[in-house]
């Protein structure tokens, strides 16, 4: 198995996104015909944050919220962890993805080029990185 990079997993897969005043039903439209979990918020050029399905849900939904005059702004993870393009895939892990985060916004010179998911992530790796987490916060057996 060859050490890939963060940039290899996104492909050519489009960035969907939205802006902080984008309505959180036309947000979750789009999210739905783009069978995504979440967009990037994007102010001008510039990443604001990250609106997810499960921010939609918790922060939204069941606090009675309105879809159509809530803005994903209100609701998005604003300043999200982010990770290098060229950076490995241990690096996305290591940042807490799937721990703390579902998606990771993937930064090249300061502008976002796509939101790496956890089920993009090759089961090797997945499997890898917990065994590495497991043995990391194992205990030294007495006498040694």
């Amino acid at each position: 198995m060859s050490v890939r990079t963060i940039r290899e997993l996104l492909g050519e897969r489009p960035l969907h996104s939205v802006s902080p005043d984008t309505p959180l039903s036309d947000a979750a439209r789009l999210m739905a015909s783009r069978g995504v979990g979440a967009v990037a918020v994007l102010d001008g050029d510039r990443l604001a944050g990250v609106l997810s399905e499960r921010d939609i849900v918790f922060r939204a939904v069941a606090r009675d919220l309105p879809p159509a005059e809530t803005t994903a702004g209100a609701v998005m993870t604003a300043d999200p962890v982010t990770v290098g393009a060229d950076e490995a895939i241990s690096d996305a892990l290591a940042a807490k993805l799937g721990d703390a985060f579902r998606h990771l916004p993937v930064l090249e010179d300061g502008r976002i080029l796509g939101l790496l998911s956890y089920r993009d992530v090759p089961a090797e790796y997945l499997m890898m990185f917990e065994r590495f987490k497991e043995m990391s916060s194992a205990k030294p057996a007495d006498g040694a």
